[in-house]
């Protein structure tokens, strides 16, 4: 039965059998009554009362046994009471079967063995088995900490020419031996940054390092997964498409087969993306129109002040760069991303000639609510901005590069307006064409202020990356329309974002479920925050510090120290913090497309994916492009321009600061998960991440592992389970037999009733003998049982009378001759026992 429960089903099979019992109840009397007449033995009217007597008949027909005028009190409220019971019984039969029900909950916990599974997702074929390779690094024309130089050198002179400059690339096996110990001291599943490869890599030469050839990344798009806001499970990572962030794990599930699935927990490294939204309050608006070839495009555009320029505050925020770095305490990114709106539009001011170009001496503000800056329809720079003005708007001449049906961001504030050649100046006959001469270094400053430095930065603990830039938010019609049905005239604005952007790392609390199908059945039911019972359980993370050397040639090594480990055994250039989070180390700027093409970095002979992705996905987050556009990098289109699906979810969440925010860590998100793979996992361990160096590769399939591990997980079993209020019914007969067995046994006790008592009320209130014992008085008196009753007068025919007024009873004459083979008297003829209305027994 679709729908139903088995509970719900057994209480309709016990509804049935209910009425069932009662129509037969009915149907089995009446049938038997079809069968005499009204001559039958004395015994045969004995064993048909007591099947008519004791089915629903009397009541219903409301006989003599059903009478309660003359009735002792005690037999009639006794046997309402029985039929009260009876028909509670009959309700308990069908509503307690309804409180069953059948749940799968966690059961025994035991010690397993782990297996890999094979992900036969796009991203399990699409990550190629490991090219084999060592963890290697490049610090710039700077020497890495722990490592060497051979130089080949030449005396020419006066001048010294170096040639064949070979750099020891190799990690120090200090470092690889320390953060290793410390994550396992964490817990057996926590990655170290050893533990992470490129997803797609590949060897290319190394003309200036040791092995003369190392890993590069060979970064491809696998798929896009911000569409579904859930936690997924990917080869070798598990990402959060919610929230934001990449967990390190190579999947294993427990070898045996489990009917109703198994649970276990998991310690896992995360690295999360932070992202914080203000608005600008200034929106591009523009008008669609059809061009030659009867297609839609923007017309129109302006930027509109909603308050960002004509309520700009009239006192500067701190504008300075931090003195000493970004460091791992309290970071406001907010208040970054509003240092860099203030900034951006105060510049924009400036730029349009709308105020004076000093932020500590604001004079005035050109500008009033609601105000435009029109931009140049040819689309083409002259270089001049015209003034015109109408409608009391300042009207200006700018090609604004904006997109249509599309998202941006970039690294670059102010990219909007079109700046003069570095080598111009101002043209002082157009007094309102930027006189100030505002241009890209005032507003990449900006990008600098925001993120407390520039790639000159030291590489140390203090080196938090914070990436900023600008997100143009997805068009919304402005007339009320349809915004999925754009018509010829309708009128759209677009709002801007300045945003903050940065990068920790933290231990996360993982649940897995597992139901014995291979990957497919692997699923994450949870992940939180990882507990600690005090602040000194808090990881002790580390990062290098390599002293004179910039974040421009290297980024430091970071990770989880065991705080146990001797002094002698860690590296002295490190800094170290106990807390729940760390920030990692980097630098994101407008002059941070110098050190790649976007999604691989530039740096030769690197191969240290825990070091670079977390900070080349942030810097993807803050370059989307739509294809084709200038800066788009050839693989997934996050604009949203290819897919109205993506497009429709960045509409909703660029409608606020918040959502912006999101945006921004989703795509980070999905890059980071594009980009790399954890290869540690229960049985399973790389042994690159622990110095194999040559001929070391990612386990990917085969059994338990090496390691044979045991982990303690949770076996769920079927258990059966009651609702009680469903229950009511039968605790309520319950009660009431208990009360009347309670009552019985008292009369035991007492001597009131009995199985003798019972016996001789039964024989007494038998139809049969009470028949005999009118029309044979002499023949019941030395009765002893049913078999001598039945011998002596059980078998004389009795005639019960059928009419009103006739007999109730006659005795038919008999004699010994006259019983038929079954003992039964045949003899017919008989003697009335009526005399007026009363019946006189006679033979």
């Amino acid at each position: 039965m679709e729908g139903l429960t088995v509970a719900e089903t057994s209480g309709l099979i016990a509804a049935g059998v209910f009425v069932l019992q009662i129509l037969l109840s009915l149907l089995f009397p009446a049938a038997l009554v079809g069968f005499v007449d009204g001559e039958n033995t004395a015994v045969t009217w004995s064993v048909l009362g007591r099947s008519l007597q004791s089915s629903p008949w009397p009541t219903l027909l409301q006989t003599d046994a059903a009478a309660r005028h003359g009735v002792l009190r005690r037999i009639s409220n006794g046997l309402l009471l029985q039929t009260a019971i009876v028909l509670l019984i009959s309700v308990a039969a069908i509503v307690t079967p309804l409180g069953l029900y059948q749940t799968v909950e966690p059961g025994d916990l035991v010690m397993e063995a782990f297996q890999f599974v094979k992900d036969k997702s796009p991203f399990g074929y699409a990550t190629p088995t490991r090219v084999e390779g060592p963890f290697s690094r490049s610090c710039g024309l700077d020497v890495c900490p722990g490592s060497w130089v051979n130089r080949t050198c030449v005396q020419q002179g006066l001048l010294q020419n170096c040639s064949d400059v070979v750099y020891g690339r190799a990690i120090p096996d200090i470092w690889r031996s320390a953060l290793r110990d410390g994550a396992d001291q964490m817990g057996e599943s926590v990655s170290s940054i050893f533990d992470i490869q490129w997803r797609s890599q590949f060897n290319t030469t190394d003309g200036f390092g040791e092995f003369g050839w190392y890993m590069k990344s060979g970064y491809r798009q696998v798929e896009i997964l911000v569409l579904d806001p859930t936690i997924q499970l990917v080869d070798g990572l598990i990402v959060d498409s919610k929230n934001g962030g990449i967990g390190f794990r190579n999947h294993t599930a427990p070898i045996p087969f489990h009917e109703y699935g198994s649970t276990w927990t998991e310690d896992i490294l995360f690295i999360e993306p932070e992202t914080q939204c203000v608005d600008l309050n200034v929106t591009f608006d523009f008008r669609l129109s059809q061009d030659s070839t009867n297609l839609l495009g923007p017309r129109n555009w302006a930027l509109v002040d909603r308050g960002g320029f004509s309520d700009l505050p009239r006192v500067s925020p701190d504008l300075e760069v931090p003195g000493d770095g970004n460091g791992q305490g309290h970071l406001d990114l907010r208040e970054r991303a509003y240092k860099a709106a203030w900034a951006n539009n105060f510049l924009t001011l400036a730029f349009f000639n709308a105020t004076d170009p000093d932020p500590d001496n604001i004079t005035r503000l050109d500008v009033t609510p609601g105000m435009k800056f029109l931009g140049d329809e040819s689309g083409f720079g002259s270089g001049v901005n015209p003034n015109h003005t109408g409608n009391g708007d300042i009207i200006d001449a700018n090609v604004f590069a904006l997109e249509y049906q599309s998202i941006r961001s970039t690294l670059d504030f102010g990219d909007y307006l079109q700046f003069e050649p570095a080598s111009s100046t101002a043209n002082e006959s157009e007094p309102t064409g930027n006189p100030w001469g505002i241009g890209e270094p005032q507003f990449n400053l900006v990008s600098e202020i925001c993120a407390g430095g520039d790639h000159d930065n030291p590489a140390n603990i203090n080196s938090s990356l914070v990436g900023c830039g600008l997100l143009y938010g997805a068009a919304r019609r402005s007339d009320g329309g349809s915004e999925f049905n754009p018509e010829p005239n309708s009128e759209w604005s677009l709002p801007l974002y300045s945003c903050a952007g940065s990068v920790r790392a933290t231990i996360r609390t993982v649940t897995f479920v597992h139901n014995g199908t291979g990957f497919a059945g692997l699923k994450v039911a949870s992940t939180n925050p990882k507990t600690y019972a005090s602040p000194t359980d808090h990881p002790l993370w580390t990062v290098e510090n390599m002293h004179r050397t910039t974040l421009w040639n290297a980024q430091p090594l970071w990770g989880i120290l065991n705080p146990s480990t001797p002094p002698s055994q860690l590296p002295t250039n490190h800094s170290t913090t106990q807390q729940r989070t760390l920030r990692l180390p980097g630098i994101v700027t407008a002059e941070s497309v110098l050190t790649g093409n976007g999604y691989v970095s530039a740096k030769q002979g690197q191969n240290l994916p825990g070091v670079d992705f977390y900070t080349r996905a942030l810097q993807n987050a803050f370059g989307i492009r739509r294809p084709g556009a200038v800066g788009y990098e050839g693989h997934a289109d996050y604009s949203g321009r290819t897919s109205l699906a993506l497009y429709s979810k960045w509409q909703n969440l660029t409608a606020s600061a918040d959502g912006a925010a999101q945006l921004l860590r989703l795509v980070w998100t999905d890059i980071a998960a594009n980009s790399v793979v954890g290869t540690k996992g229960w049985g399973l361990d790389d042994p690159a991440a622990s110095g194999g160096g040559f001929g070391a590769g990612r386990k990917r399939d085969g059994g338990a592992g090496g390691g044979g591990d045991q982990v303690p997980v949770t076996v769920y079993r079927r258990r059966l389970r009651y609702q009680l209020p469903y229950m009511v019914p039968a605790v309520v007969v319950l009660a009431l037999a208990t009360a009347v067995l309670g009552t019985w046994l008292v009369l035991v006790v007492m001597g009131r009733t009995g199985p003798a008592k019972m016996r001789r009320l039964l024989d007494a209130t038998s139809p049969g003998r009470i028949l005999g014992g009118f029309l044979w008085p002499d023949k019941t008196a030395t009765l002893r049982g049913t078999n001598e009753w039945v011998k002596t007068v059980g078998t004389r025919v009795v005639i019960v009378g059928s009419g009103s007024g006739d007999a109730v009873a006659v005795a038919a004459r008999q004699s010994e001759q006259d019983r038929d083979g079954e003992g039964q008297v045949v003899g017919e003829e008989s003697i009335q026992l009526i005399e007026k209305n009363k019946a006189v027994a006679r033979v």
